[in-house]
């Protein structure tokens, strides 16, 4: 019988582990049972280790890896050993403090387990007990498991730097389908990877300058994995990363570290162009491809498409629920969009600039800032001394940017039109005085802002309010905003409708931003929004009138702040995204899935055709509804994991138990998606959950208090109101009903119930803890209690 053979890959620079494996791989292979080859005994140096590296795990029956740190070499072949379905035994020393803690932050590998050990003797004994050889499984990647739609796959940098700027602008100007894992939107699990990664068209990952293992190696050690993972699928695959970034041996002939944004950007085109070019050749099969899928009737044959907008422009617009909500925007002067992460924001914008555009007669202006870029607009807005003078020069660079953007759109849009088409008088006059102003309008986003801060640059200290104010208004107002209205009056006074859609207005909304100011900053976006849409719509012997709206969209955990330093709250009208009727969220199963299938002759034969009817003797819709977080992300979430798990157990409909697996997916995922909304006011936020776990569903204010006071005493009032914010815990509204913070005011009647609770002794104030998130923390359900959102 043929002698079975692993590979061992662990870190080479930790030397309080290599005493251990060597004397454990040494007993192990001394039984004769399997032989187990290191990288040490490859006997390969330099560069070209790597390609030895690669061929022993290509020969390996089980691949064994140590993530006491989070090396990324080890991370890297990890991931080729994944994608070529090998067995995988992860070892971990316990007696290292973060190895474990470290290990569960890594979320894309979690679903595999690992041995803890202290000593050699103790990894070996492991090894015998376990026999990972024998019984280890290999990561199941089935053919019907992987998306059928071929996607450029992005892994963002996590910091939105001028370099990755013109990344994301390129590829989402392309034509190419696309998906984006963006730190910011959270942690994909490592099942996302194995659907979107076997089919893709090209792999991007962009790492940031992260040169240290010690300094937060979390999202560089995923980024590590993908990359191993492309490689063993053989993919056309672009490493890029920010000067200085030390290159792990692995993969550092494959890497591009650029010093600026322009060499970035020649990196990314010599990769991309090819790619985009055989992309159009492909484009024609694909689409035959889908359409052959759709009319197999097969489980697999079901899209219900990605949890996150960004990633669905193609499709979404096709499944899109027309709610209430965005009617009227569609024929609103100013809406201000406020939701939660997940409510749809993002999937509106797609939408309403998709039904727009349609029609020839309107022009759209999406504009999208990064979050590096409102840096520039707080430096300057902290040389002015007075709120009042801070608040006009905020009012007037955010007016000066959008007339500017809407000029530079329209300038590209004139620019690319047929040779054949004749511009009108306005149109030339418009287009020769944009050329001449390019160093103010046709730029760059950043880069117009650059200039308007530069010229802004000489405010100082010692100029009087007075000073400043009229160097303000002299700049902006006088001359570059009078001279836009006139020309943009001019030229857009004939079209039906004039749309801007503003988005992107938290992606510096983090825990380093320094929130008030910021805070500042968007109430001014808000606060002008109005004085713009006002302008446009008036007419005189100066200004053309023209029907302008005006769309921004906004997070509620960010507007809820930004209205705290609010004077005239009543000025900004505003829609709140609210998905209090479980209806409207099966709705958009439903509309996602008859996309996908032609057979489907109504709801009702969608549901009995397809899924269970109950899940613990409880109504499937039910059991749906009391456990996610009311928002579209969600249920679509769930019910693709759900419908993964039954495809890969090959099941003719998606069974209570694929539910259940996919809870604890879920419940994860829901869990990550709370951290962007804590922009900073928690530290350590993750840790605070962590000490909810195996807990009580229900726990009293007293126990709260408890379990605050370990990360701040002086705070836990405070905390618990951002905790109910979040919607991470409900309060007791009357005997065992719970109220969970929505985006909807409370009734009449949840506000006297709430005066009665206040009127209460707080110690008998009782919580409970959010059923979305017991799963992952292990929290028993409550069969007693009843909840509402």
């Amino acid at each position: 019988m043929k002698n079975k053979k692993a590979f061992y890959a662990y870190a080479s620079n930790r030397k309080d582990l290599l005493e251990d494996i060597h004397e454990a791989v040494k007993i192990i292979n001394d039984s004769k049972g399997i032989t187990i080859t290191t990288w040490e005994d490859l006997a390969i140096s330099g560069k070209s280790i790597i390609k030895g590296i690669l061929r022993a795990i290509d020969d390996c029956d089980l691949f064994i890896c140590d993530l006491t740190y989070l090396n990324f070499n080890v991370l890297y072949e990890l991931g080729y050993a994944i994608s070529k379905e090998k067995k995988i035994w992860i070892t971990l020393n316990k007696s290292h403090a973060k190895a474990v803690a470290n290990y569960r932050t890594l979320k894309s590998i979690t679903t595999i387990g690992y041995a803890g050990y202290e000593n050699s003797k103790e990894l070996a004994n492991i090894f015998f007990s376990e026999a990972p050889h024998e019984y280890s499984e290999s990561i199941d990647i089935k053919s019907s498991q992987v998306d059928i739609t071929r996607n450029l796959i992005y892994l963002t940098c996590e910091k939105n730097t001028n370099a990755s700027n013109k990344v994301s602008s390129l590829i989402k100007k392309s034509s190419l389908p696309q998906k984006m894992d963006d730190p910011y939107e959270g942690n994909q699990p490592l099942s996302w990877y194995l659907n979107v990664l076997p089919n893709a068209l090209g792999v991007v990952i962009h790492f940031h300058t992260k040169d240290s293992e010690e300094e937060n190696p979390i999202i560089t050690a995923r980024k590590a994995l993908v990359a191993g993972m492309s490689k063993g699928w053989g993919l056309k695959t672009l490493l890029l990363a920010h000067e200085p970034f030390q290159a792990p041996l692995d993969y550092q002939d494959l890497l591009k570290i650029h010093s600026s944004a322009n060499e970035c950007e020649t990196y990314f085109k010599e990769w991309f162009d090819p790619v985009l070019t055989d992309y159009k050749s492909l484009e024609e099969d694909y689409t035959e491809y889908k359409s052959e899928q759709k009319a197999l009737g097969k489980l697999s044959s079901l899209i219900i498409g990605d949890y996150v907008a960004e990633n669905e422009n193609h499709d979404l617009v096709e499944y899109f629920l027309e709610t209430a909500e965005y009617k009227e925007a569609l024929n609103s002067q100013q809406v201000l969009f406020v939701g939660r992460k997940g409510t749809g924001k993002t999937a509106n914008l797609i939408k309403l600039k998709n039904e727009l555009s349609a029609d020839k007669r309107n022009f759209i202006i999406p504009i999208q800032p990064q979050g590096h870029e409102f840096e520039g607009i707080l430096n300057i807005f902290t040389k002015l001394r007075s709120e009042a003078e801070q608040g006009h020069l905020i009012e007037s660079i955010w007016k000066c940017l959008i007339y500017t953007e809407m000029a530079k759109q329209y300038f590209e849009y004139l620019d690319a039109l047929p040779l054949h088409h004749q511009r009108s008088k306005q149109e030339e006059e418009f287009f020769e005085f944009v050329k001449k102003n390019e160093r103010l309008i046709n730029a760059d986003f950043t880069l117009r802002l650059d200039n308007i801060i530069s010229s802004l640059s000489n405010l100082t200290q010692s100029q009087s309010m007075e000073e400043q104010r009229l160097k303000v208004s002299e700049y902006l107002h006088d001359t570059v905003i009078k001279q836009l209205r006139d020309h943009l009056g001019n030229i857009l006074e004939n079209k039906e409708k004039v749309t801007i859609l503003i988005d992107n207005l938290d992606k510096n909304w983090n825990d380093n931003a320094e929130i008030e100011k910021l805070s500042h900053l968007l109430f001014g976006l808000l606060n002008v929004a109005h004085k713009i849409t006002d302008e446009f719509h008036k007419s005189s012997y100066k200004h053309l009138k023209v029907n302008l709206s005006l769309i921004v969209f906004i997070r509620s955990d960010i507007f809820s702040r930004l209205m705290s330093f609010a004077s005239e709250r009543d000025k900004i009208p505003t829609k709140h995204l609210s998905w209090s009727e479980p209806l409207l969220l099966f709705r958009v199963i439903e509309n996602r899935i008859q996309y996908s299938r032609d057979g489907i002759t109504s709801p009702e034969a969608l549901w009995d055709q397809y899924f269970c009817k109950e899940i613990d003797r409880v109504p499937l819709k039910k059991f749906v509804t009391d456990l996610i977080l009311p928002r579209p992300r969600d249920i679509i979430y769930l019910f693709k994991a759900a419908l993964q798990e039954a495809i890969n157990r090959g099941h003719s409909k998606v069974e209570e138990d694929d539910f259940k697996s996919a809870e604890y997916s879920y419940s994860e995922y829901a869990l990550q998606s709370l951290f962007p909304e804590n922009g900073g006011r928690i530290q350590d936020l993750e840790s605070l959950f962590y000490e909810f776990a195996g807990e009580n569903s229900i726990i009293t204010h007293e126990q709260l208090e408890e379990y605050l006071e370990q990360s701040n005493p002086d705070r836990t009032e405070e905390l618990i109101e951002i905790l109910c914010e979040m919607t991470f815990i409900g309060k007791e509204i009357q005997d065992d009903k719970f109220q969970y913070y929505s985006e909807k005011r409370p009734s009449k009647v949840i506000n006297r119930l709430a005066q009665r609770l206040a009127e209460r002794n707080s110690r008998s104030q009782r919580y409970k803890i959010n059923p979305a998130f017991y799963a992952y923390l292990g929290i028993e359900k409550s069969k007693k209690s009843q909840y509402n959102f």
